[in-house]
């Protein structure tokens, strides 16, 4: 290759190019349901969203936010550390820093300004939806640029990184905002982006310069007693009672933090909304859904890293020797991922708890959420009005948790091409689901079919997780995995969590309407058994063979 820059671009465009081509062979087809005239074709709005605009918007989100992770090098790097994310194996190659910096930076620019840039023309031709044209695939672009370069640049503190990060893209963010407010022109618009790119470009020049130097600030003496003090917390912090425990912080501190800094970066843009729908409650309900749905969309990206055995195997899926030898058995490595997720999961949903009902108040938006919370109360009592929100709560935090951990038997069997059909399955539901569910608000017969055959629906989904969960059983207790006491021990807490889910829905819905059996079916299938067992033999395999 002539250019160093294509060079490294290389990797990019062989591991992930596929999502942008899957994205345009899907894109086609929309145009072509349009152009075809197959159904009816009814108006989409796209402020706010109705079920049918998710088709487009929600594939190109997923999209554009997995793109700012591999470029960034996010997956492979602790973003909470002091030093660069950037990876340390490419200091070594014979290009000039540049070389390396602009290879992640052109590969990087192009995917999301192509895939915004896409879906814009999708939106204008042929659905007739008025969009700008240029300055949103700019836009992108620019904020990719900046991600990198701030997340490339070295620090003093563990953490900065992602407060300084943060703080950058509100601004550029509100500068936008504000400027789509006031009907602000494209070339002004573009007059305002342009001068950004280069400007990022130069910054992340000089962080990966000085990276490669090995130049890493080092504040901690300032804030401490003494530098003795400084320079005794490393050897404390490296002494554990167990190896469970090294373990437990070593996915900590390779995995733990990537959900809760995503969701950092992410959850300001969209709380930002929040002061554009000061007089629209509709609105305002939809952006708080949005925002509250976040960390569980977000673990499906982030699951795609935690599921991996270790980053540094040649085949990202594969078990290293590294991780083979240690003194763990199976089921306890995958113990220590199962207790990081739960770890991550909880400050996430630390920083949604304290950050939306800050955005809320800052906004003047609480008194329209203060009379949906009201009347809520007042139809259904104090009581499970609050329950209500404690379970909505709980289901969204179980939630995140389960999308982080229950593909982990996927990413650890070693099978690539399993995890990647999986992910896109995944997402072709989420992109189905919206308009699915606007056919059938908008049609009484499909709600009548529905109803009637849920029922039947819900008995054969849980008939197939038992005789899953059965399975998988049998194979642990026979391949010695865990001993019968622990299976006997992890089937009762199941069960408890299950009746207990149980008696919080029949005291909340309790009526003649819904029947008990619909609501036990419901319990089953909301707590995660089958897939996450199936984890350590997953691991087993992959460890042995």
């Amino acid at each position: 290759m002539q250019s160093p820059a294509l060079a490294i671009g290389w990797e990019f465009r062989k591991r992930h190019s596929w999502p942008l081509i899957a994205m345009g062979v899907y894109m086609l087809g929309l145009a072509a349901i349009k152009l075809l005239g197959l159904g009816p074709i009814d108006s989409i709005s796209v402020v706010p969203p109705d079920g049918r605009a998710a088709v487009l918007i929600a594939p190109v989100s997923w999209l554009f936010m997995y793109y700012l992770a591999v470029f960034t090098f996010g997956f492979a790097g602790d973003l909470a550390a002091r030093q660069s994310i950037f990876p340390a194996r490419l200091f070594t190659l014979p290009v000039r820093t540049a070389d390396l910096v602009r290879g992640p930076m052109l590969h990087g620019a192009a995917a999301v300004a192509v895939l915004v840039q896409a879906a814009t023309l999708l939106a204008r031709w042929p659905w007739g939806i008025e969009t700008p044209f240029v300055w949103p695939a700019l836009t992108a672009a620019v904020f990719l640029a900046w991600t990198q370069a701030l997340a490339w640049m070295p620090y003093g503190l563990r953490g900065v990184r992602v407060i300084v990060t943060v703080l950058w893209l509100i601004t550029l963010d509100a500068v936008v905002l504000l400027a789509m407010h006031y009907e602000v022109s494209e070339p002004v618009m573009l007059a305002i982006l342009v001068p950004q790119l280069p400007l990022a470009y130069l910054t992340a020049c000089h962080a990966v310069a000085g990276a490669r130097r090995g130049d890493v600030p080092d504040w901690r003496p300032r804030f401490m007693r003494t530098p003795a003090v400084a320079a005794a917390a490393p050897l404390d912090r490296a002494r554990f009672a167990s190896p469970a425990r090294a373990q437990l912080w070593f996915e900590w501190r390779r995995h733990g933090r990537t959900l809760p800094t995503l969701v950092a970066m992410v959850l300001p843009f969209e709380l930002a909304l929040f002061w554009i729908a000061r007089d629209a409650p509709a609105l305002l309900l939809e952006l708080l859904v949005l925002a509250l749905i976040t960390p569980p969309l977000l673990a499906i990206v982030t699951a795609m890293s935690v599921s991996k055995a270790n980053p540094a195997a040649r085949d990202s899926h594969a078990v290293s020797p590294f991780i083979a030898t240690r003194p763990l058995s199976s089921a306890e490595l995958v113990a220590a991922t199962l207790k990081m997720a739960a770890w991550s999961t909880l400050a996430t949903w630390l920083l949604v708890i304290v950050a939306v009902p800050l955005a809320l108040l800052w906004s003047g938006t609480w008194p329209l959420v203060e009379q949906r919370a009201i009347r809520l109360s007042e139809i259904v009592g104090v009581p499970r009005a609050v329950v209500f929100g404690l379970l909505v709560l709980a289901t969204l935090m179980a939630s995140t948790w389960k999308q982080l951990v229950q593909s982990l038997y996927i990413g650890l069997s070693g099978r690539e091409w399993i995890a990647r059909s999986t992910l896109i399955a995944v997402l072709l539901f989420i992109v189905l689901l919206g308009p699915l569910v606007q056919w059938i608000v908008d049609h009484n017969s499909a709600r009548a079919l529905l109803w009637n055959s849920l029922p039947a629906i819900l008995g054969a989904l849980v008939a197939g997780k038992m005789l899953a969960a059965g399975w998988v059983a049998v194979r642990l207790a026979g391949s010695g995995l865990l001993r019968d006491r622990t299976l006997a021990r992890g089937a009762a807490r199941w069960a408890a969590i299950v009746f207990v889910l149980y008696g919080v829905l029949a005291w909340l819905v309790s009526g003649p309407l819904i029947p008990q059996f619909f609501l036990v079916l419901l319990a089953i299938l909301a707590v995660p058994l089958a897939r996450v067992s199936a984890a350590p033999l997953a691991l087993a395999w992959n460890r042995h063979r």
